[in-house]
């Protein structure tokens, strides 16, 4: 006997989504309670939103351009699994490092054939004014106005280095 083939009713999707939503949502209390129950302090809505933002961003740029460990960036760079290569450019001002999860994490955005040159120009502009390198990758990943058209540095990067290093410089180095 055939059966008819199955039809996806819109209802369906609704409900598959909204299943999604409230395991995601559950999932980040039950992650979240814990860590605001050892603070010492009350944790108000407001800093609670502004950490979730952040975080937020954060995966949204290791979607977009990958966080690599140092294994990976240096395997990407072509120095196979030498794990000290990008803790040795870091330090040097060569590579951007942001920490998460504990460890050093580097953007891909700045690994190309070869390090993006422009970045250790903008690592020393930021340190010339004690911006972390975390506070450089989300500058680079966000609108900004000192950017033509108030795009992201992060899209001139490679074609328009010196674009983004000059509005580095106004940013990080503000005129009062």
């Amino acid at each position: 006997m055939m059966t008819a083939p199955e039809v996806e009713r819109p209802g369906d999707r609704v409900t598959e989504l909204f299943r999604t939503w409230a395991r995601d949502s559950a999932l980040g209390l039950s992650s979240l309670s814990p860590a605001m129950a050892a603070a010492a302090t009350s944790v108000s809505p407001q800093l609670a939103r502004a950490a979730q933002a952040t975080e937020n961003v954060w995966r949204q740029i290791g979607q977009e351009f990958g966080l690599l460990t140092s294994t990976e960036a240096a395997e990407h760079m072509g120095y196979g699994s030498n794990r000290t290569w990008a803790s040795a450019q870091r330090k040097a001002g060569r590579l951007l490092g942001v920490r998460r999860g504990g460890a050093y994490r580097y953007p891909g955005f700045q690994l190309d054939a070869a390090l993006v040159p422009s970045i250790s120009e903008l690592v020393g502009i930021a340190r010339q004014h004690d911006w972390s390198d975390e506070s450089v990758v989300l500058w680079l990943c966000s609108p900004s106005g000192w950017m033509p058209g108030g795009g992201r540095p992060v899209d001139s990067l490679h074609q328009e280095p010196r674009s983004v290093i000059d509005a580095a410089r106004s940013a990080m180095a503000p005129r009062w």
